[in-house]
């Protein structure tokens, strides 16, 4: 078994299996990356952790049949360091595989093919075509807020649901939620929603990126599958309850600001500079401005207030600004709406000329 390949083609597959690999796996296998032969023009690139599995096809000009398995991370790096622009690989005896580009020749330890874990099959799988900046952006809008605590691994992920024509995207850590509707025609057709994987969905972006029209989907419980940039993905999806999402977004308001996006941005990091351990930042809503302060008995204290179109009383309350900071930075609009009622409820934001997005955060005593 041996093939020459472009060095770009190359790492255009080894670039995403070496982040999918698993090197902290007890299974040693699931470091590796199979290569194997497809033909005389073609060489599959296999990576999985069990959740996320890549099959990526690429050019290439092969001699004989096989495969073999190699350590992905020190593979991707040898392979990015070569020079030149083809790269040549043969499978030596013992499972070792011999690397050459120009006059550098490497040796590299390997496994054989037939331990590679199976991956999904997507072969028969019926995906359809939907826009892929579209899927990027509802991952960038909410990734953010997906819960590290993997103790709660109902909150690990991303809901999607999906009639068809529109999606939706959820995920919230328990101190603040966001959510997106978008247009998708040719969506899954789901009858409940389904949780993403955070790494999963770190992986979609990764294999969409560079694809500015249609990439596929389809979702087939446990999987949902993706094919883009000529890289197939299955991403395994977890199998728990998200929580009722709606209750935590208020139904009323008792208060409406609109204020400068960036105004409050750049208000609320400077804030978040003098926070103490509370990490709280006070927002005081007045007639036609907010005055955001915070203090920190060590280091000392600092206010700034900023213009703004009030609808309502005056109210001062409490919130971690980088959970604001995190929602904003999301927002391309120029205006936001803050909808707010009572002290301890929770904060809407909302970008003013977009109703189908929001961020929630919840407050903090002050």
């Amino acid at each position: 078994m041996q093939f020459k390949i472009q060095k770009t083609e190359f790492l255009k597959g080894l670039r995403l299996a070496q982040s999918i690999a698993d090197r902290k796996s007890t299974m040693p296998m699931l470091a590796n990356v199979l290569l194997k032969l497809d033909g005389e023009n073609n060489l599959l690139v296999v990576a999985t952790d069990l959740n996320v599995s890549l099959s990526a096809k690429l050019k290439s000009k092969n001699k004989g049949e096989g495969g073999i398995t190699l350590g992905a991370k020190a593979l991707h790096d040898i392979v990015a360091n070569l020079p030149g622009e083809t790269i040549e690989l043969k499978r030596c005896d013992n499972n070792w595989a011999e690397i050459k580009a120009g006059k550098v020749k490497y040796k590299l330890v390997g496994m054989p093919d037939r331990d590679f874990p199976k991956i999904p099959d997507y072969e028969d799988v019926e995906l359809e075509e939907v826009d892929a900046l579209t899927i990027r952006g509802m991952i960038d809008r909410t990734l953010f807020s997906v819960s590290n605590d993997e103790t709660r691994f109902h909150l690990n992920g991303v809901l999607f649901e999906s009639d068809g024509d529109t999606s939706r995207m959820v995920s919230t850590d328990g101190h603040r939620l966001t959510k997106i509707d978008r247009a998708l025609p040719g969506g899954p057709k789901l009858t409940a929603g389904v949780i993403i994987p955070k790494k999963g969905l770190l992986e979609i972006k990764r294999t969409l990126d560079g694809v500015s029209g249609n990439c596929k989907l389809a979702i087939r419980t446990p999987f949902l599958y993706l094919y883009g940039n000529d890289i197939n993905l299955a991403v395994k999806l977890i199998d728990s309850q998200f929580p009722s999402y709606e209750a935590v977004i208020p139904k009323s308001k008792e208060r409406s600001i609109e204020v400068d996006r960036l105004s409050l941005l750049d208000a609320l990091k400077r804030a978040g500079l003098m926070t103490a351990d509370t990490r709280s930042v006070k927002v005081s809503v007045g007639k036609d401005s907010l005055l955001i302060s915070s203090d920190n008995p060590d280091i000392g204290e600092v206010q700034e207030e900023i213009e703004a179109v009030v609808d309502g009383e005056e109210v001062s309350v409490g919130f971690n600004p980088k959970y604001v900071v995190d929602i904003l930075s999301q927002i391309s609009s120029d205006k936001v709406l803050m909808e707010l009622s009572g002290e301890l409820d929770p904060l809407v934001i909302r970008p003013s000329d977009d109703a189908d997005y929001l961020g929630v955060v919840m407050p903090m005593r002050i």
